[in-house]
């Protein structure tokens, strides 16, 4: 053999592996050229990560097939635990760090210079990073592990996936887009050898996770290298330079527990073996609804043997049963999440959505990404509502390149939506209104990148304007169509509180007829505007509420209610 040709993804991070791997081949008088690849996992922004199981692998390992390379070199974390026949891992290089490490965009209590963590071995139990972690944060990762694992513990988080090389996480950390993101500390130590962590780095306060809380992913930290099956025994000598039989041993059985638990991206799965025995923790299989809904959940441990015994999957509470106490909320909004976090803290809601919405699918543009771009100048997609987003993961199935670009949710409940569909969002405003997201919009995005804008067919083009005159290059269609629900509602008494939605809401409410109560609580200016148009609302009490909805209804009617439910 002339050369031996390494093929690896072309991130820094992959790159600094192969090279290892060549140094340490080199160095017993071979000869090797590094090739690079473009996965098809670096050829997407987009938040669902789960659905393409081997994305960061597979384009490489082709190049085996096809006898363009002798071996490949992949993170052994990548690897799925059923893949080719035709490929076999010839050898796996002594495991670096499996901890994760959080990072901040403040300075978090406990925490410590990113810089300081990294030449330490302290680490912060779960409690610590919880608690330094602000109410209803954002957290970067697009891993279902440390989303599940995080989310079982603080619901009130939003989840967004922020994806890339390492260095492009970190950089959107640095410009604000989240509070915090969980890298593994393996990339983080080989990038800072290279000196490669972006500018500002060094500000970066950050926490080691405790392992004993946060068991690792299986084969996170260590190196594992391909050939084809049938070269092994021609390529034994590469094994005999490279392979760390502890590791080895370690990562396979980690592996086949992984496997013998549903295996891959969608599984949910933390475990560490060592010197025989295992420990970690599995998500429930509806950790996700369970999240998006409102509901806790716990995970599973897995025991020493790999074994973990599986949980009852929680039931949803009845809805749309007027009960007999003397106030209750009655909602537009129709949130099952909201619902249910409401009354947990013993408020009686009962949730009579008067709008139907349908995704009109004939109405989506066509639309496609020339992935040779650089993709800062990839468009993004701007929902400002969750059943915007619920209609952009319908029409994934249709157009499938929506889901490679970054979707920017307006608020919280938007981005909880993306996220309960199966596409979290890149980016969470925070607006309350429009006019707030044209905003967040102008400051944060730059007017090189093309929005796409799907709306209702009861909105308008105010936002859609205002952002080209700015210089925005925009695209925006009627996505989804409001239209009017027959409802009938008795047993509202006046003590009841109304929460309208929307402008096509309260006229809906009032083409149906249905009794209004003293007290009207308003999602947004534009809502109480359009109300107080309205006859059939004459001589009520107007509130619009301020900030997230949940937290804000919560609020009120601790002010308002609290005394007279308990009397």
């Amino acid at each position: 053999m002339n050369k031996l040709r390494l093929g690896s993804r072309t991130s820094r991070l992959a790159m600094w592996q192969t090279e290892l791997v060549a140094k340490k081949l080199v160095g017993r008088e071979n000869k090797v050229d590094i090739i690079g690849i473009k996965s098809s996992g670096d050829l997407s922004l987009g938040g669902n990560l789960s659905d393409n199981i081997g994305q960061f692998v597979k384009s490489v390992d082709e190049k085996l097939i096809l006898g363009e390379i002798d071996i490949a070199v992949h993170s052994s974390k990548d690897v799925p635990v059923d893949h080719d026949d035709r490929i076999s891992t010839l050898a796996y290089l002594e495991r670096g760090e499996t901890s994760d490490i959080i990072l901040f965009s403040f300075k978090a209590k406990g925490s410590r210079r990113l810089i300081d963590v990294m030449n330490s071995s302290d680490s912060n139990d779960l409690n610590e990073v919880l608690e330094a972690f602000p109410k209803g944060g954002r957290i970067g990762t697009s891993s279902v592990r440390r989303q599940s694992f995080f989310l079982s513990r603080r619901d009130d988080v939003i989840p967004l996936a922020v994806r890339g090389r390492v260095e492009t996480r970190i950089r959107r950390l640095l410009e604000g887009r989240i509070e915090a993101v969980i890298l593994a500390e393996a990339g983080l130590q080989r990038l800072g050898a290279l000196n490669a962590l972006p500018e500002g780095s060094s500000d970066i306060y950050a926490m080691r996770i405790c392992p004993n809380d946060w068991p690792t992913a299986p084969g996170q930290g260590a190196i594992a290298v391909h050939c084809l099956t049938e070269r092994l025994e021609e390529l034994g000598f590469i094994r005999e330079s490279l392979n760390h039989l502890q590791t080895e041993s370690s990562v396979n059985e980690e592996r086949r527990i992984l496997r013998s638990l549903g295996g891959g991206c969608r599984t949910p799965v933390g475990v560490e073996c060592l010197n025989g025995e295992s420990c970690g923790y599995m998500a429930p299989e509806n950790w996700r609804e369970q999240y998006s809904i409102g509901n806790a959940f716990e995970l599973l441990p897995i025991d020493k043997n790999g074994s973990v015994s599986k949980s009852e999957v929680q039931t949803r509470p009845t809805e749309g049963i007027l009960s007999n106490s003397s106030s209750r909320l009655i909602s537009t909004l129709n949130s099952e999440r909201m619902g249910n976090k409401l009354r947990n803290r013993g408020i009686d809601v009962v949730n009579v959505p008067v709008i139907e919405l349908v995704e009109t699918k004939q109405n989506w543009p066509e639309f496609s990404i020339d992935v040779s771009l650089p993709r800062d100048e990839w468009p993004i997609m701007v929902l400002t509502s969750p059943f915007a987003s619920l209609c952009a993961s319908k029409m994934v199935g249709h157009i499938p390149d929506l889901a490679k670009i970054q979707w920017l949710a307006m608020g919280p409940g938007t981005a909880r939506s993306c996220f309960q569909n199966g596409n979290p969002a890149s980016i969470c405003a925070n607006a309350g209104n429009s006019k707030q997201l044209e905003n967040y919009i102008k400051e944060n995005i730059s007017t090189d990148t093309k929005l796409l804008i799907p709306r209702s067919s009861a909105g308008n083009e105010h936002m859609t304007n205002n952002l080209k005159k700015f210089g925005y290059s925009v695209d925006s269609w009627i996505g989804y169509e409001n239209s009017q629900k027959n409802v009938k509602l008795d047993g509202i008494n006046n003590d009841d509180v109304l929460l309208i939605s929307s402008p096509s809401s309260a006229r809906s409410w009032d083409q149906n007829e249905l009794v209004v109560p003293n007290t009207v609580l308003c999602m947004g200016t534009t809502t109480k505007t359009e109300i107080q148009k309205i006859e059939r609302f004459e001589n009520t009490q107007l509130i619009v509420l301020d900030g997230p909805v949940t937290e804000s209804v919560g609020v009120w009617w601790d002010e308002n209610r609290g005394l007279k439910n308990e009397a």
